[in-house]
């Protein structure tokens, strides 16, 4: 693995949206889609999955690993217990780069270690007894939910072609990383191209293809998060902050401010101080 891509994946957030285990004998969810990552465990018993136009059939040990805003159909057509054990997640940096993208993972594939990973899975489920203090709760939840994806990542990049094109395209990961730890920084299309020695079109059509947005789209949603967490915990004024994020000119900045969040720098510092104070 590349340094570049390390550095991506120390530097997102894993968040766990729900999960659960489900043993049942009926199942029939059809085009379903959710915002965030499905993954399902076959324990035991047998399933179907049916996405992008392919009918899969789930044995225990497979994982069902569907994408956010994917179609798909998860049910039973036999009468035999099954035993699911699954979560919804996002795994990003900042709440713009969702770093799944970087992976082709196989919508459904074979865990390598069974047992390993449902012990795993049931010790995240206990570390989320309310009756734990929750400070080492917190950790340990943490720290059982990044345990659970390097399982499901290890196995899945275990699959033929699971790593897809990223692994090869590290002069586009350096690049990432680089709008990824410095989005202030000066930086053009053209200058991207120069580097990489490529037609700057070439450059954003194959790094969107990659990771799923525009170089510059990157750089743009980035700043914007970091606008956000300056005007919740400085007392830079909104001036100082564009100035900060590499924009001379606060109206320049103001209005991509408004177009990404709804409302201006000013009134989100104001809107979040008062529930900051209200709680």
């Amino acid at each position: 693995m590349s340094d570049s891509l390390s550095h991506l994946l120390r530097h997102a957030e894993l968040q766990i949206e729900q999960f659960d285990v489900h043993s049942r004998k009926e199942m029939k969810t059809l085009n379903r889609t959710l915002p965030f990552y499905v993954m399902s465990y076959l324990k035991s018993g047998s399933a179907k999955l049916r996405i992008d136009g392919e009918v899969m059939a789930l044995e225990p040990g497979t994982v069902a690993f569907i994408p956010p805003n994917v179609m798909h159909d998860h049910y039973k057509d036999t009468a035999d217990q099954t035993e699911f054990l699954w979560w919804h997640f996002t795994f990003e940096i900042e709440g713009v780069m969702d770093v799944m993208k970087m992976f082709r993972i196989p919508f459904v594939f074979q865990l390598q270690d069974h047992a390993y990973f449902e012990d795993v899975f049931m010790a995240f489920m206990d570390s989320a007894d309310a009756r734990i203090p929750s400070l080492p709760r917190s950790i340990l939840t943490r720290a059982k939910s990044l345990e659970l994806l390097y399982i499901i990542l290890n196995s899945a990049l275990r699959q033929q072609d699971a790593k897809g094109d990223v692994a090869k395209s590290d002069g586009f990961l350096a690049m990432l990383t680089r709008v990824v730890q410095s989005p202030e920084a000066p930086m053009t299309l053209q200058q991207m191209a120069d580097e990489l020695h490529m037609h700057p079109t070439y450059v954003s059509n194959r790094f969107k293809e990659l990771f799923g947005k525009s170089p510059l789209q990157v750089q743009r949603e980035m700043r914007i998060q970091k606008a956000k967490t300056l005007l919740e915990t400085s007392d830079l004024s909104v001036t100082e902050i564009s100035q900060r994020l590499g924009y001379s000119e606060l109206q320049n900045f103001t209005r991509l401010f408004k177009s990404y969040v709804g409302i201006s720098p000013t009134q989100f510092r104001v809107l979040n101080r008062k529930w900051r104070v209200s709680k």
